[in-house]
């Protein structure tokens, strides 16, 4: 019966492109925190005097967005429990923090300043 529904379904929505979807996300939000580290290892603000002191806020935001959208996705992979709508909500996060991330940034500057 489950090869039937799986039959049904447009490839695109099928249990395997949710497991490599989710797999993505988790991976890339891993990656963007790796970045953000690397970044505030080899371009610290102490070595910048004309930097603002918030001129890394905005990296912090966005690496705690990451680091929840990592540990959400990464439990549904962990325990195998794959959701399309918590994968969609993920890849949402992800894509407006990338294509927005100059006003987010902006707007928490705003915040902090």
């Amino acid at each position: 019966k489950k090869k039937e529904l799986e039959q049904e379904r447009p490839p695109l929505f099928n249990d395997r492109s949710l497991q490599i979807t989710t797999k993505i996300v988790v991976i890339y939000a891993a990656f963007y925190m790796c970045t953000v580290v690397f970044q505030l290892l080899t371009n610290p603000l102490a070595d910048n005097p004309m930097a603002p002191k918030n001129a890394y806020d905005p990296l912090y935001v966005m690496a705690v967005v990451h680091l929840l959208v990592f540990v959400v996705t990464g439990a549904s992979v962990l325990y195998k429990k794959y959701i399309w709508p918590l994968t969609l909500v993920a890849v949402a996060v992800v894509a407006m923090a990338r294509f927005y991330y100059n006003d987010i940034a902006l707007w928490i500057w705003s915040l902090t300043s």
